[in-house]
């Protein structure tokens, strides 16, 4: 059952069981690095292989 859901408390932050209160106020157990994803344009043919040459 997922206590916002259920009226249980307001934020999922605010539940002492949930992860989400880890990464509220700090930056978390683990460092995530943001990276830029790619727009692939599925009608032109040659927009996916662009990217997909890793």
């Amino acid at each position: 059952m997922n206590p916002v859901r259920a009226g249980i408390v307001e934020k999922a932050s605010d539940y002492i069981y949930s992860s989400a209160s880890n990464y509220v106020f700090d930056a978390g157990l683990i460092r995530i690095e943001k990276m830029d994803n790619p727009i692939v344009d599925v009608l032109q043919s040659w927009s996916f292989t662009k990217y997909n040459q890793y």
